[in-house]
């Protein structure tokens, strides 16, 4: 499958920011992690959608629902290339919404992280908050990706495309300041004090997600986690039960000044 396909299938879906990478190009241990999603993999194809501003200032119930819908619109789309690339003879497997995660080193993550892939594949760069941080919608993205069989050549140009409207580097020779400017904010605006002083973000404490897994249930949801059975047979009712959920909490997003 060339590049003009893959242009016109996110033209068609309204995505504007997406980038394939080479395996190579990933570095370790995200490198090992999609070895193990997929062991046949060459590349990987990510992309993000736009979370507009207002979004943030709904009522929580209201803004799940929004986040949602573009959360659930981008699952789709993965799905859909997927299937695109199997049928053009280049084996691919999207990257799952919700379900199935794993636990490595005591810290949830999906089975593959897509922020750090994202970053790999040049669509922003990971900030002090361990959010992927983009140059035209700054922390305000979700993201998706679909695996390829593919192989790209090692250290071979990534495609990049550009939001409508968005303003291009003056000369290659511009410099680029930084995306995370350090100022810590997204931590210190953090009600659950939910990042650590390695910088590393523990996903129970986070306002979020802590109504539904009281600390006292920590111990039996990470053992939940570390089984693949179990994940996969609730997999196909994460869904229904995310409906229900709410995000009371986006301090961390909104106190960025890139937001």
């Amino acid at each position: 499958m060339t590049r003009p396909d893959i242009d016109a299938f996110f033209h068609r879906e309204g995505i504007e920011v997406f980038a394939e990478v080479a395996l190579a190009d990933i570095p370790a241990p995200d490198r090992d992690y999609i070895r193990e999603f997929f062991p046949g993999a060459g590349s990987v194809i990510v992309f993000a959608q736009e979370i507009p501003a207002p979004v943030y200032r709904m009522p929580p119930k209201e803004k799940t629902r929004e986040m949602l819908k573009i959360a659930e619109a981008l699952d789709r789309t993965a799905v859909s290339l997927s299937r695109l690339l199997t049928e053009a003879g280049i084996p691919a497997k999207p990257v799952p919404l919700y379900l199935p995660v794993t636990i490595t080193d005591g810290a949830v993550r999906g089975l593959i992280r897509l922020k750090q892939t994202a970053a790999a594949a040049g669509l922003g760069e990971i900030g002090k908050s361990a959010l992927l941080i983009t140059p035209h919608y700054g922390p305000r993205v979700f993201l998706s990706g679909v695996v390829t069989g593919r192989g790209i050549p090692e250290n071979g140009p990534k495609y990049c495309s550009v939001p409508a409207g968005a303003s291009e580097p003056e000369s290659p020779a511009s410099p680029v300041p930084p995306l995370c400017t350090g100022c810590g904010l997204c931590i210190k605006n953090c009600p659950g004090d939910a990042f650590g002083p390695d910088g590393r973000v523990d996903a129970f404490r986070c306002l979020t997600i802590r109504p539904w897994v009281p600390p006292v249930l920590v111990p039996v949801v990470k053992w939940l986690l570390g089984r693949p059975i179990i994940l996969r047979c609730a997999a196909p009712l994460a869904p229904c039960i995310a409906r229900f959920a709410t995000m009371p909490c986006s301090e961390c997003v909104t106190g960025c000044p890139r937001f």
